[in-house]
C-alpha cells in the first residue's frame, strides 16, 4: 500500500538532536512519537481476513487528545525533525482509507438486500397468482387503510357541513363537498373492484424506487474504487527518499470529502447522474473551503481538523445513512412475516381444536405407524448399510476364512492330487519299455507336468488303444485312460469356477 511506503520514508527522531529537548521536556516529544506510531500501527491494514476495524474502536483511537499535546509540542520544541504533522497526516490518510472501506462495505450489504428485495417484486410481479396472492396478503392492511380514510373524510365532511351550514353559501358548498367527494370516490371503487392491478402497481412502484436506491449505491461504490484508485498512481509517492510534497495530502482531504459526500447524499430520492453533480460539487466546494482555510492557518492543523471531520463521520454520519437506508429498505421491500403468513397461520389456529381431536381419535394408529417407521429405518439400516459395509470390509481385507472359500480350495488340490496321481500310477504301470524302468526324476517331472495340464503319456496310450477299440477295451487300458481324461475335466471345470470366483470377489468391491 502506498501509505505504508510513505511511513518507511519518514525517518525517526534522532537521538542526537533530541539532547536539548529531553533536558527541557523529558522527552515528551519522542514519547509522543511513540504513541502516534501506535496508532499508526493499530489502525493498519494487518490482516486480509480482518482488514477493517470496527467503526466504534477507530472513533476511539481518532478522539485521542494526546493527537494535539504531541502537535503543541512539537511545535514548540527547539529541532523540527519529530515529523509530528507527518505523523497525523499518516494517521489521517489511514483512518481516511478505514472510513472509506467501513462505508463501501455497509454499502454491499445494503445493495445485496436491496436485491433480494427487487427479486420479491419480480416475483410477484412475474404471474397472475403471484400478484394474487400479494393481494390476499395485503388484504387487512388495505381494508385498514380504507376504512381510514373513509373515516377521516366523513369526518371533515361533516367538519366542514356544520361551519358552513350558518352561512349564505352552505348549500353551493354543500354541493361541491359532494361532487368532490363522488370523483374522489371513483378511483377508491376502481381499486376494489380491481385488487390485483392495484397491487401490481404498488409492487412496480416500489420496485422502481429500489432499483433508484440500487443505481446510487452501485454510483457509490464506483466512487470509492475511483478515489481508492488515487493512491495507487506515479505521482502519490516520490521517488527519491525525500517526503512528497501536498499532493498526496490533497488525495486524503478528497478521499475524506467523497466519503462525506456520498454519506450525505446517499439518502436522496434522485436519480444517479444528479447524484454524481452533487457528489463532485460537495467535493470542490470542500476543496475550495480547505484552500482557503491553508492560506489562513498554518498547515499543520489540517490533519487535526481532518480527524475530527471523520470521527463526526464514524459517530454521526454513518450510523445515520445506514438507518436511513435501511428505513427505506423496509418500507419499500416486502411486507413483514406476519402479512405475509396470516392466512395460513390463521387457518393453523382455526383447526386446531379439529386436529387435536383426530389426532386423539387415531392414537393408537398413530403411534402404531411410528413403531413401523422405526422398524423400517432400523431394518433399512441393518440390512443395507451395516450388513453390505462388513461384507465390503472382508472383500478389502481378502477374508479367506469363509466355509465356501474353504471347501472350494480343498476340493480343487485334492482333485488335482488324485490326477497326479493317476498319471503316475498309469506311467508306472505302463512303461515305456524303449526307455527303461521309470526314474524318481521323471516321476516328479510327470507330475510337474499334470499340474500344467499335460497328459502326454496318458494320450499316447489312449491313441494306441484306439487303434483296436474292442481289444483295448478288454485286454489295454482304454477305460483307464478314459476315466483319468474325465478327472483331468473334472479338475479343468473346478480351476474355472475358481477363477469366476476370484473375478466376481474382485467385482464386489466395485459393487460396494
Amino acid at each position: 500500500m502506498q501509505l505504508d511506503r510513505l511511513q518507511q520514508k519518514i525517518p525517526p527522531a534522532d537521538n542526537s538532536n533530541l539532547t536539548l529537548a529531553r533536558v527541557s521536556t523529558d522527552d515528551v516529544p519522542d514519547r509522543h512519537l511513540r504513541h502516534l506510531r501506535q496508532v499508526i500501527h493499530s489502525i493498519s491494514v494487518t490482516s486480509k481476513t480482518q482488514p477493517l476495524l470496527p467503526a466504534t474502536r477507530l472513533a476511539d483511537l481518532l478522539s485521542d487528545p494526546a493527537f494535539a499535546n504531541a502537535l503543541s509540542v512539537a511545535s514548540g520544541a527547539a529541532d523540527t525533525e519529530h515529523h509530528v504533522p507527518d505523523h497525523l497526516w499518516l494517521i489521517a490518510g489511514k483512518a481516511a482509507v478505514q472510513a472509506s472501506g467501513l462505508l463501501m462495505n455497509t454499502l454491499l450489504d445494503q445493495t445485496i438486500r436491496i436485491n433480494d428485495e427487487i427479486d420479491y417484486w419480480n416475483e410477484v410481479l412475474g404471474s397472475v397468482w403471484q400478484s394474487g396472492m400479494y393481494a390476499a396478503q395485503t388484504s387487512p392492511v388495505r381494508l385498514w387503510h380504507w376504512t381510514k380514510d373513509i373515516y377521516s373524510t366523513t369526518h371533515v365532511q361533516q367538519f366542514s357541513t356544520d361551519s358552513l351550514s350558518r352561512s349564505i353559501a352552505a348549500r353551493w358548498a354543500r354541493f361541491y363537498q359532494i361532487a368532490r367527494h363522488s370523483v374522489s370516490e371513483y378511483p377508491t371503487c376502481l381499486n376494489i373492484s380491481d385488487p390485483i392491478r392495484s397491487c401490481r402497481g404498488e409492487a412496480r412502484q416500489k420496485r422502481d424506487k429500489l432499483l433508484a436506491m440500487k443505481d446510487i449505491h452501485t454510483s457509490s461504490l464506483g466512487l470509492i474504487m475511483e478515489g481508492w484508485h488515487s493512491f495507487n498512481t506515479d505521482t502519490f509517492t516520490a521517488t527519491e527518499s525525500d517526503i512528497p510534497g501536498d499532493q498526496w495530502q490533497d488525495v486524503v482531504h478528497r478521499t475524506v470529502a467523497l466519503t462525506e459526500a456520498i454519506l450525505n447524499h446517499g439518502n436522496s430520492q434522485i436519480a444517479a447522474p444528479e447524484f454524481e453533480q452533487r457528489v463532485f460539487s460537495a467535493i470542490e466546494i470542500s476543496t475550495t473551503n480547505v484552500q482557503a482555510q491553508h492560506h489562513s492557518m498554518s498547515a499543520a492543523q489540517n490533519p487535526l481538523q481532518l480527524i475530527q471531520r471523520l470521527v463526526h463521520i464514524l459517530r454521526t454520519q454513518l450510523p445515520k445513512h445506514t438507518a436511513a437506508i435501511s428505513t427505506n429498505i423496509d418500507q419499500n421491500g416486502r411486507p413483514s412475516g406476519i402479512i405475509r403468513y396470516w392466512l395460513p397461520l390463521s387457518i393453523v389456529l382455526l383447526s386446531s381444536s379439529a386436529s387435536l381431536r383426530f389426532l386423539l381419535r387415531r392414537q393408537d394408529e398413530i403411534l402404531q405407524w411410528i413403531m413401523n417407521i422405526g422398524a423400517t429405518v432400523i431394518d433399512f439400516a441393518q440390512n443395507w448399510v451395516v450388513a453390505p459395509i462388513h461384507k465390503l470390509i472382508g472383500t478389502i481385507r481378502h477374508d479367506e476364512k469363509s466355509e465356501i472359500a474353504i471347501m472350494s480350495k480343498n476340493s480343487l488340490v485334492a482333485d488335482r492330487a488324485s490326477l497326479e496321481r493317476m498319471v503316475v500310477d498309469f506311467v508306472r504301470d505302463r512303461p515305456d519299455t524303449s526307455q527303461g524302468p521309470m526314474a524318481t526324476e521323471d516321476a516328479t517331472a510327470i507330475t510337474n507336468a499334470v499340474k500344467e495340464g499335460d497328459l502326454t503319456p496318458v494320450l499316447k496310450a489312449y491313441e494306441r488303444d484306439l487303434r483296436s477299440p474292442l481289444k483295448g477295451t478288454v485286454r489295454g487300458d482304454l477305460v483307464r485312460a478314459l476315466l483319468i481324461q474325465i478327472q483331468k475335466t473334472k479338475v479343468d471345470v473346478e480351476v474355472a469356477i475358481s477363477g469366476i470366483n476370484a473375478l466376481l470377489k474382485s467385482q464386489e468391491l466395485v459393487f460396494g
